[in-house]
């Protein structure tokens, strides 16, 4: 007769606990699975740099730039140049550049005038941005082998070469290893605190990673130590406000964000593309909606603190709820998302159908800016769109993912009425529980 009756062993297919039959890996597999890992973001960040190696040989001029996949608002606003007039996209240009990237190009124009060349050291620092988002979540997830739906995504290939938030977003996983104090980084909250500052002048979305370790750091989930955010909150601050007063145009940024607000990829575009309404009316309309269902989902997870909230969980809510109403959602607003949900979602096909509908919709949106200097050889827009409304469907898919995981930790546990393990497996469960069960 089995020591454990046949619903004991079932549990983990019924939704029960997680880990009953679960062993330890040993450090020689975990080593192997990182080198391969690192490998394959390798492999995916060496196809990002050959998709720009046209444009840096032959320039990034338009449309030819868009038409092989490597135009972005750098090298567009570096020639002084701006969006093409299409239906659903912002116009662009210098202005609609985050503060840092301002100064980035506003810099390297004392230097030289030459794309290429500047094209060459945002790639440089996205590459060692991306390089450094694969270390920080093998740290924060050491046994997770689905992050190759991370280290292989498209989201990769086609935001290298477009803006800095590769290096931004790098900043932002750090932080989060630095407040986590995940083995075998020490915790350090005021550093976080540092790079979430510099980081919210590159997208302001890191303001969101931000409120998601506030609201985890004093309830985190088991196997987590409890931090007091108010260290990180404050060097945040005292960040910011040096930056702020070091770029006094980040004030005109944010009115000229606030006037061009709708970009490709959100309702608001699909919304100008069927010729509904204009960015007058639609731009305040959604930057509220966006900020609303922000606001209803960090009071919802405020509620539910008690349970203890999981930080990428947190972090993956809180944006993806932010970008499903947001007034734009370009491909590199959705690499915010990448390791925050995969660190969240424990389903493989829900992060392929969504890696899938980003590459969709990148290509898609790239050839439907050919249509405005060639419209017999663009997409036409309402390709664009329908795109774009599948990839929406797409992250409300992920963001309902993530959420389940939120519920499913609050009621997941061992039955009252379970057996008491085995002589010899409780101890390997619970080692394995501890050391997972924080990003789990």
């Amino acid at each position: 007769m089995p020591s454990k009756p046949s619903t004991r062993i079932a549990e983990p297919l019924l939704g029960g606990p997680v880990g009953i039959h679960l062993a330890a890996a040993g450090a020689r597999f975990r080593n192997g699975q990182a080198y391969v890992l690192a490998a394959l973001l390798g492999l995916t960040t060496f196809l990002a740099l050959a998709l720009q190696a046209p444009c840096l040989n032959s320039g990034y001029a338009q449309p030819s730039a868009s038409a092989r996949m490597c135009a972005g608002p750098l090298s567009t606003a570096f020639v002084g140049h701006v969006n093409p007039d299409v239906l659903g996209r912002a116009h662009g240009g210098t202005a609609a550049l985050a503060p840092l990237e301002g100064r980035l190009v506003d810099l390297l124009h004392l230097v030289t005038d030459d794309v290429s060349v500047f094209m060459v050291v945002v790639l440089l620092l996205n590459t060692a941005g991306v390089a450094a988002i694969g270390a920080g979540l093998l740290v924060l997830a050491r046994r997770r082998a689905w992050l190759v739906a991370v280290f292989a995504s498209p989201l990769i290939l086609f935001t290298l070469g477009s803006t800095l938030d590769p290096f931004a977003l790098a900043l932002a996983v750090w932080a989060m290893v630095l407040f986590v104090g995940s083995p075998p980084m020490r915790p350090r909250s005021w550093l976080a605190g540092v790079l979430l500052g510099i980081a919210t002048f590159i997208n302001p979305l890191a303001l969101l990673v931000l409120l998601a370790l506030t609201l985890a750091g004093p309830h985190p989930v088991r196997g987590l130590t409890s931090r007091s955010p108010r260290m990180m909150l404050a060097s945040a601050t005292i960040t910011s406000a040096l930056l702020l007063a070091i770029d006094m145009t980040a004030i005109d940024r944010i009115v000229h964000w606030y006037s061009d607000a709708v970009d490709g990829g959100s309702f608001a575009s699909v919304l100008l593309m069927a010729e509904l309404g204009d960015v007058a009316l639609w731009a305040p309309l959604w930057i509220i909606a966006s900020g609303g269902v922000t606001l209803a989902v960090a009071v919802s997870l405020y509620m539910v603190r008690a349970s203890g909230l999981d930080p990428a969980v947190s972090a993956c809510l809180l944006i993806g709820g932010c970008l499903l109403l947001a007034p734009g959602l370009m491909p590199w607003d959705s690499l915010w998302l990448l390791p925050f949900a995969a660190l969240a979602i424990r389903r493989w096909w829900v992060l392929i159908v969504w890696t899938v509908a980003e590459a969709v919709f990148a290509i898609g949106i790239q050839l439907g800016d050919v249509s405005g200097f060639e419209p017999s050889k663009g997409l036409d827009p309402s390709f664009v769109a329908l795109f774009a409304l599948l990839r929406l469907l797409a992250l409300v898919l992920v963001v309902i993912m993530a959420g389940e995981n939120l519920y499913r930790r609050r009621i997941r546990g061992v039955p009252a009425s379970a057996d008491p393990p085995r002589r010899g497996q409780g101890h390997g469960i619970e080692h394995d529980s501890a050391r997972t069960a924080g990003l789990d």
